[in-house]
């Protein structure tokens, strides 16, 4: 909240100020949901840590209309690429006979390629009539169990035990982390970017496993 408010301050100075400014923002912001799709639209926030922390990162960002300046707030799912980020550590876990369901399984998980990631920020750059919220995922989440199954088929592993909550919350402690980061079920729907026309490489999960595996 305070850097937005800083960069706002920045912008604010500015003589030949930009023509768009995308800041950070998570998928995360959404109600715990594994029925209901949220869209820009009619996507329901809540009220719990990580939405709260979503509402005042936007609330601080929107606050000020710096006239002509886009702004677009990038509600961000996992981001999957070999080089940093959640995907190596699932690889690993996967490959360590660890890779099944966290929890119950049921919780739903948005994802997104990372190079339809890099390809949805050009795309919003470019595109004028994008601004405000903007999911940035790919259009089929599915289930923490679906997600787990595909990456151990993709990987060759016959089996993956499962992770009880229970066992979530004491690897938690050690990782100083949250088990909802594995818990919630975050079930989002990018029509913003699908209504403007963009076309994702990797709409499945088995098209992106098999690209980045």
């Amino acid at each position: 909240m305070d850097s937005t408010k800083v960069l706002q301050q920045a912008v604010d100075q500015c003589a030949n100020k930009p023509g768009l400014w995308l800041n950070a923002s998570s998928a995360t912001a959404y109600i715990h949901s594994e029925t209901r799709l949220n869209t820009e639209e009619n996507g329901i926030i809540g009220d719990d840590f990580s939405m709260n922390i979503c509402k005042i990162w936007e609330k601080e960002f929107f606050r000020v209309n710096s006239g002509n300046m886009r702004k677009a707030a990038l509600r961000t799912s996992i981001v999957l690429g070999n080089n940093g980020g959640a995907f190596p550590k699932l690889k690993m876990i996967t490959k360590l006979g660890l890779g099944g369901k966290q929890g119950p399984g049921t919780q739903k998980v948005s994802w997104i390629h990372i190079d339809d990631f890099c390809r949805a920020v050009e795309f919003i750059i470019n595109n004028r009539n994008i601004s405000g919220a903007v999911n940035v995922t790919a259009p089929e989440p599915l289930t923490n169990a679906h997600f787990m199954s595909r990456l151990r088929k993709q990987m060759k592993m016959p089996f993956g035990l499962n992770a009880p909550v229970w066992q979530l919350k004491i690897a938690s402690v050690f990782l100083r982390t949250e088990t909802e980061l594995l818990l919630k079920s975050r079930n989002v729907y990018p029509e913003k970017l699908i209504r403007n026309g963009f076309e994702f490489m990797f709409p499945n999960i088995e098209s992106a496993f098999q690209d980045l595996i």
